[in-house]
């Protein structure tokens, strides 16, 4: 499972079987933190997930850091919920590439907004389904 993890929205994204290819699944509201953990939770036991893979905003500028500190506490307590392996990965760009690729495809802005987290979830997943560190 993939997520991006924003202070109105968390996408999600699963990968097939095989763990090759990543795809949006779905956008949860964050109305408290609670309440969209328990529905992550939900997709883990319903989807059979056995990781989570989770972009950190990485950056020194302040409103990452603060981004950064908000996704951290946000893991701390999925963490305190789950035996779930929680792997952090640098999350940098992937919602601006999943708007654009959005685009792309014909999307126009007022329809994105929904699409657009789990789009970047899915981005965050694949680079690391694609990446030499992952564990096999």
């Amino acid at each position: 499972m993939g997520l991006d993890i924003g202070k109105v929205r968390i996408g999600v994204a699963l990968s097939d079987l095989s763990h090759i290819l990543a795809s949006p699944h779905l956008t949860i509201m964050r109305n408290s933190d609670d309440e969209a953990i328990d529905e992550i939770l939900q997709v883990v036991q319903e989807k059979r997930v056995v990781g989570i893979v989770v972009g950190i905003p990485k950056s020194l500028k302040a409103h990452n850091v603060i981004a950064q500190e908000q996704t951290m506490e946000f893991l701390d307590k999925l963490a305190q919920k789950s035996d779930l392996q929680i792997i952090g990965v640098d999350e940098r760009f992937t919602t601006f590439l999943a708007a654009q690729q959005l685009r792309e495809v014909g999307h126009d802005s007022r329809s994105m907004k929904s699409k657009i987290d789990a789009t970047a979830a899915a981005g965050i997943l694949q680079s690391y389904l694609d990446s030499s560190e992952r564990i096999h």
